[in-house]
């Protein structure tokens, strides 16, 4: 170890030898000083804690440093892709031409259609409609995973107050229907769409027409008229016109028998008027302002959808029949017309909903 350097001329009693090995030894040996902490030059330090907003800019608006405010989120539809193309090929020739009836050819259902029991054959055309809207399904989802569940990542924002306005929506769908068409002249005309629902669910058990008719076909009208015509479309145009385009397809979806005859022979008689127009077009308005309002979100689409037809099969199965039988029972069909406005807003009911789904 190195000596330190001597002091040629001796030791100086005025001047402490230097400790140079001590541990933060001051100058020459002495202690080291403890400096005072300078006072903060604008008053107290500042606290730990949240950042304080600030005072509003010159036009009134918040500061800057305040957190932005929760809003709705955009569910992102995406573009269109080739896949897309081929979906609506399929619906079209799977329910609209009708290539699932080719099914009927095959055993066992050439053999229920023949069988000439009314049990065994709507039941073979309720079979019919889950193969149909099974591959549909299929087809959508594959296409749209990505975007159904960004939508249900979106959903979170304000989500309870959207499964409030569920039934709320339903209702009032239903007041104004039904309203629309006592108020255009009378009861609602019973399609033959309607009619071939209505024979069918005589025979099909609740659970199974939940199935088919209360979540596979809402998802797969979802899909085609809102997440297409107004999701990947409003990319290109305006989400209002996509919108109107929209509602205005949607009925016209469950008429093409009637437009079909009126083309080949204007003067025959059909079901499109504009009393059996008017369930389509409400419901086609309200679930495209929930598709739009809910920051196009294919899960509350199909939510609000799948909602208004199994209320609607609840309504067939359970509600009408016995509310029918209630009327005739009691005996007052001869007072006032009630019968006949209870009938009407009943066949609103179940025309503006079960009609939605299944009998194209």
């Amino acid at each position: 170890m190195t000596q330190p350097p001597q002091n040629p001329y001796g030791h100086d009693p005025r001047y402490p030898a230097p400790d140079v090995y001590g541990p933060g030894a001051g100058l020459y040996g002495q202690p080291p000083q403890q400096h005072a902490q300078p006072a903060y030059p604008y008053g107290e330090p500042p606290q730990p804690g949240p950042p304080q907003p600030g005072p509003p800019d010159q036009h009134g608006w918040p500061p800057a440093s305040l957190p932005p405010r929760k809003r709705q989120r955009d569910s992102e539809p995406g573009r269109f892709v080739w896949g897309d193309l081929i979906a609506v090929l399929a619906y079209v020739v799977v329910m609209l031409v009708g290539g699932v009836s080719l099914l009927a050819l095959v055993p066992p259902f050439s053999t229920m259609l023949g069988s000439g029991v009314e049990q065994q054959e709507q039941q073979a055309l309720f079979l019919l409609n889950v193969i149909g809207y099974g591959v549909m399904v299929v087809i959508a989802l594959a296409l749209s995973a990505k975007a159904l569940w960004r939508s249900v990542r979106a959903f979170g924002h304000l989500w309870w107050l959207k499964l409030l306005l569920v039934p709320v929506a339903w209702v009032g769908t239903l007041i104004l229907t039904a309203l629309l068409v006592l108020g255009l002249g009378g009861e609602p005309e019973t399609s033959e769409n309607q009619l071939a629902i209505e024979s069918m669910l005589a025979f099909v058990p609740f659970l199974a027409a939940v199935l088919v008719m209360g979540l596979l076909g809402p998802y797969v009208e979802e899909y085609f008229f809102r997440h297409l015509l107004i999701g990947k479309l409003s990319r290109y145009i305006n989400i209002w016109i996509c919108g109107v385009i929209s509602v205005i397809t949607f009925p016209l979806l469950h008429f093409i028998p009637a437009l079909v005859l009126m083309l080949a022979d204007p003067s025959a008689p059909t079901d499109l008027t504009v009393i059996s127009v008017v369930p389509y077009v409400v419901m086609g308005s309200v679930f495209t302002l929930a598709y739009i309002l809910t920051g196009r979100s294919l899960i509350y689409a199909w939510l609000l959808h799948a909602f208004n037809n199994v209320m609607a099969l609840v309504m067939a199965y359970f509600v009408q029949p016995q509310l029918e039988q209630f009327l005739e029972d009691s005996g007052i069909d001869d007072v006032g017309g009630l019968v006949a406005h209870t009938g009407a807003v009943l066949r609103v009911l179940t025309e503006t909903t079960l009609a939605l789904t299944g009998g194209k």
